[in-house]
């Protein structure tokens, strides 16, 4: 879960660095950012089928949608679709932690 969050927030800051490149060093950065969203999807997806919760399929659509923006050079929109799957991910783990507080094992 908590790397799901820390990948989803790499994600978001290599977004922003994007926006300062031009010419071949954006158009190579572009494909690299393209693939780490494609591995970072897949990692999402294992997150679902292990632990089930309905947020990380959500979280993983968002990343999906975030990384077509990407590839059209939506940043903005990617931007805003990476912000809410962290949402999705952060909720879970706010999720979790009251249940063990309901159950007093915190």
């Amino acid at each position: 879960m908590e790397r799901v969050k820390s990948e989803l927030i790499i994600a978001s800051k290599m977004l922003d660095r994007l926006t300062e490149l031009s010419g071949d060093e954006l158009n190579g950065a572009r494909k690299l950012y393209s693939f780490f969203l494609e591995a970072l999807e897949g990692e999402t997806n294992i997150a679902f089928n292990v632990v089930g919760a309905k947020e990380f399929e959500v979280a993983a659509t968002k990343v999906r949608e975030a990384t077509e923006k990407a590839d059209l050079n939506q940043y903005d929109d990617a931007m805003r679709l990476l912000s809410e799957a962290i949402s999705q991910v952060a909720s879970t783990g706010q999720r979790a932690m009251q249940t063990l507080k309901n159950h007093n094992l915190l």
